[in-house]
């Protein structure tokens, strides 16, 4: 290696990686305006109810459903049996 005397190293450039992304806030820089408070606020409510709805085609049947089929059931068998 060769070493001068008056050389000095360039400074490591600083590179940031976000752990984080969030695909609206990229949209709304995209199209130029910050949203206003009333369409974040409808746009949490729609994500909420759609997480909601595709829980329910996913999961089936609820448990509290089920406990209350259940319970019925019994209580059929119960006067049944008498």
């Amino acid at each position: 290696m060769e070493y001068t005397f008056l050389h000095r190293p360039k400074p490591k450039k600083f590179e940031y990686q976000p752990r984080f992304y969030d695909a609206e806030k990229e949209k709304e820089k995209e199209r130029g305006y910050e949203a206003d408070e009333t369409e974040k606020f409808a746009r949490r409510l729609h994500q909420h109810w759609d997480s909601k709805r595709y829980k329910k085609h996913k999961n089936g049947l609820s448990p509290v459903v089920i406990f209350g089929m259940v319970f019925v059931i019994v209580l059929l068998l119960y006067i049944i049996f008498k």
